[in-house]
């Protein structure tokens, strides 16, 4: 089950006020496949959707809706609202297609029917990816216009959504964590909420140790080609018999590299009899890769 299916399910078992059924019907209706005299209806590839969404008209309305299977790669569901006098009915309760708004104010004056009713849109047309891959939620609209009252509807409701369009449908957009943290709470889904704090939280330490983990082998990385650079000039300098020529801190430090080829210089300077810093070490064994290339030329 992909993680929208998983969030459409928890808010499917949300209990409604009366007055919140009708809004959330709304939303799903408006957002739906069809809603006009003709044709009120939904088409889907999940079954519990299409099931959902003939409950909840037939529990608001008092209409029927008959749901079908079709499909013959994968299943696809249907829910149609039968009867024409049945269709003409809700279109009535809204004033559909007369007022010039489709998003009845008068509907959504209480804040649990405005909620219910962007649940409906939500479910209809919504997707929201799983955060563990990408922070994404979209709400898919059948035309411009709808979609730009939506997208008003939102921000009224403190939810700041972009615009685009994929071929003829309007899509509304946030890829804000944050936002879609608020926008799951405020339809209902504060569980899910909390795992996409749980993920945030996951991926900020998973981050975190991958960086200190590049950190860690980069500085290896150079302390090997530092060391392999140092014992090279050393070598060299011994083979031609001039490194015990050099002065005698420089002889000591040569030393100090050859018995232990790996270390780091901080571990050098603990080892060295002599109280060196980093620093003063670094500069003595530069000192000899730079008296050996001078020798090289």
């Amino acid at each position: 089950m992909s993680y929208c299916a998983e969030v459409k399910n928890e808010l499917f078992a949300l209990k409604l006020r009366r007055c919140c059924k009708e809004a959330l019907a709304y939303g799903m209706m408006l957002c739906g496949r069809s809603f006009s005299v003709g044709r009120i209806s939904m088409q889907t590839n999940d079954r519990k959707l299409a099931l959902f969404y003939a409950e909840i008209l037939q529990d608001a309305y008092g209409v029927d809706v008959r749901v079908t299977e079709g499909g013959s790669l994968r299943p696809t569901y249907k829910a149609d609202v039968i009867s024409e006098a049945d269709r003409l009915k809700i279109m009535a309760r809204f004033d559909y297609g007369i007022a010039e708004n489709t998003i009845p104010t008068g509907l959504l004056e209480r804040d649990c029917c405005a909620v219910a009713f962007l649940r409906g849109v939500f479910l209809a047309c919504g997707n929201i990816n799983d955060p563990a891959s990408e922070y994404r939620v979209e709400l898919l609209v059948k035309n411009a216009a709808l979609g730009e009252e939506l997208r008003l509807f939102l921000e009224e409701k403190g939810l700041s959504f972009k615009k685009t369009l994929r071929g003829k449908t309007t899509v509304l957009y946030t890829k804000d964590s944050a936002k879609i943290e608020d926008f799951l709470t405020l339809i209902g889904a504060p569980g899910r909420t909390l795992d996409m704090m749980n993920t945030k939280i996951f991926k900020s330490m998973k981050n975190k140790t991958n960086r200190a983990s590049n950190c860690d082998n980069a500085n290896i990385a150079k302390t090997v080609e530092a060391s392999i650079r140092q014992r090279t000039a050393i070598e060299y300098l011994e083979a031609i018999g001039m490194l015990d020529s050099l002065p005698e801190e420089l002889v000591s430090a040569a030393e100090l590299r050859k018995r232990n080829p790996d270390a780091a210089l901080k571990e050098l300077c603990a080892l060295s009899e002599e109280k060196l810093t980093v620093s003063g070490l670094n500069h003595r064994l530069a000192k000899i890769v730079e008296i050996y290339h001078e020798v090289r030329k």
